[in-house]
């Protein structure tokens, strides 16, 4: 136990070091007008960050037995829940708190502006957090009213017919939740942006404080009899990450024949992978939000170098789904050693990533065309140091894999 608590410890702390040096590394001589239109694209990415992941942060909650042994409920679920996922936020509060000190040029200069900004991106975030949990913790009835209704079921038959493309009606709350709470953030940072250009930074700092009483308010007053809501919409997310029995459910979606772009000697293990995070968190809407942020910030016209740096860490970023199936808890080593040998587990997780190539390509010589950025030289970067990231990280869980063996 103590040796648990001890690299515990010792991880939080590199977590801690390692975000206060990429947080000063980035903004270390910003002047103060550059740090605060920062910490509004900040605001701007949080706002479609929040009103997406809060649902998978909640749920499905591997607690939830523990709780109904210990009868939580009222105002000690709602704690419960909200420590739950604002633990998530620790390293992401540091960042905005670096972000506006870490000045390495004037460190004693224009201090109260700074601490305005700080308390105003916090609250922001804290705010929409807040809102979040509240709209979340009731999509469980809500679901169940589109998955059982007569309206849900003939929603379901008129988008397979003319979308030909199956959709859980359950789900559809969740959907429009997310695109609630990303449009309410980007509204709001808009307005206090206009009024802080026009009066200074006290109306920003009055619209954050504003969001994060109104968002506290709704979760800790108005989320009435919150243990029949978590439940149920436990149960709903338990379910609809889960297996069913029915062809349109959420992971029966994608067939293995489908994979035509994957050679068939690996085709089956790629269509686990797959299947597997996009029960746990659908890759496909976080690739396209990540899109919307670079188009958001080439909307700004940076230079090109600046350009090229977000989509070479964005295309990077990708990879993310690789480690995710590294996890024991996806991929046990003596099942992927009995299922298969170690060069086939390198292509196997290589090729997953090989379906980004198009939408990287298509967004980037898109952008190419609107704004300018990025050339075909820096598109041709980019996508060398996707696939070679991409082998560089296959190769490290095949490194992991093999010493499990031993």
């Amino acid at each position: 136990m103590a040796l648990i608590k001890k690299t515990s410890l010792l991880r939080e702390t590199l977590w801690f070091l390692l975000t206060i040096a990429i947080g000063g590394s980035w903004v270390y001589d910003l002047p103060m007008e550059e740090r605060v239109i920062t910490a509004r694209y900040l605001i701007l990415a949080a706002a479609g960050f929040i009103a997406f992941i809060t649902p998978y942060l909640l749920f499905p909650d591997s607690n939830s037995k523990l709780i109904q042994l210990g009868n939580i409920s009222g105002s000690r679920l709602l704690r419960y829940l909200s420590f739950k996922t604002n633990r998530f936020y620790k390293y992401p509060y540091l960042f905005i708190i670096v972000l506006m000190f870490a000045d390495f040029s004037s460190p004693f200069d224009q201090l109260f502006t700074k601490l305005i900004y700080s308390v105003y991106i916090l609250s922001m975030v804290a705010g929409l957090h807040f809102i979040a949990l509240y709209a979340y913790l009731k999509v469980g009835p809500q679901s169940q009213f589109w998955q059982e209704s007569e309206k849900g079921q003939e929603l379901r038959r008129k988008i397979a017919e003319y979308a030909k493309y199956p959709i859980d009606p359950g789900a559809i709350p969740s959907l429009i939740n997310t695109v609630v709470i990303a449009v309410l953030g980007m509204v709001l940072l808009v307005i206090a942006t206009v009024l802080g250009n026009a009066f200074g930074p006290l109306p920003e700092f009055l619209t954050g404080l504003l969001l994060l009483t109104g968002g506290l308010i709704l979760f800790f007053r108005f989320s009435t009899v919150p243990e029949k809501r978590y439940y149920q919409t436990n149960s709903f997310f338990s379910e609809f990450f889960g297996d069913t029995d029915g062809e349109d459910s959420i992971t029966a979606r994608r067939k293995v024949d489908q994979l035509w772009w994957v050679p068939s000697v690996i085709r089956t293990n790629v269509w686990q992978f797959l299947q597997q995070t996009d029960r746990k968190l659908p890759a496909g809407r976080v690739v396209a939000a990540g899109h919307i942020l670079v188009w958001l910030v080439a909307y700004q016209k940076p230079d090109s170098q600046f350009m090229l740096g977000v989509w070479t860490v964005f295309a990077i970023s990708h990879h993310l789904f690789i480690l995710q199936t590294m996890q024991t808890s996806f991929s046990p080593t003596w099942l992927l050693r009995w299922m298969g040998s170690l060069k086939s587990w390198f292509f196997t997780w290589f090729w997953m990533q090989i379906r980004w190539i198009l939408p990287l390509f298509v967004s980037m010589t898109t952008q190419l065309f609107i704004f300018g950025v990025p050339g075909w030289e820096e598109q041709l970067f980019v996508l060398l140091i996707y696939l070679s990231s991409a082998a560089v990280v296959s190769a490290t869980g095949t490194v992991r894999l093999k010493k499990s063996i031993k």
